[in-house]
């Protein structure tokens, strides 16, 4: 079974949060998360423009950046995306990497909707 089939089910990570939250407590959690939904869609804007400008290492790096993040935030859906787009740019292509650019910013609305409710449950 591939990664990405691993966390269909399970495309959030509730435990990341968790770990985040035992670490640093709720303000540590609200400031991640803050500064993910900031920094996801420009990344992901960025991946874009280097994949569509033929950018390898552009988007390579864009995607990695991404991948770290997401998986910090228990987005696993859209890291384990960013990952496999990473390792395509990585191998010197990106054949496919438009394809999962929009599969990841389908995931992300649902990630963005979650974690903005995780954030207001935390300031409660």
């Amino acid at each position: 079974m591939d990664q990405i089939t691993e966390v269909e089910s399970n495309p959030t990570d509730p435990d990341a949060l968790a770990r985040l939250r035992r670490f640093g407590g709720d303000k540590l959690l609200r400031e991640m998360i803050e500064l993910y939904l900031q920094a996801a869609p420009e990344r992901m804007a960025a991946a874009r423009v280097a994949t569509e400008n033929g950018d390898r290492p552009g988007a390579e790096l864009a995607l990695h950046s991404l991948k770290s993040s997401s998986a910090q935030l228990g987005a696993a859906r859209v890291g384990k995306l960013s990952e496999r787009g990473e390792n395509i740019a990585r191998a010197g292509s990106l054949v496919g990497v438009h394809e999962i650019l929009n599969e990841m910013e389908t995931e992300l609305v649902k990630v963005t909707a979650w974690l903005t409710s995780v954030r207001e449950a935390a300031v409660a």
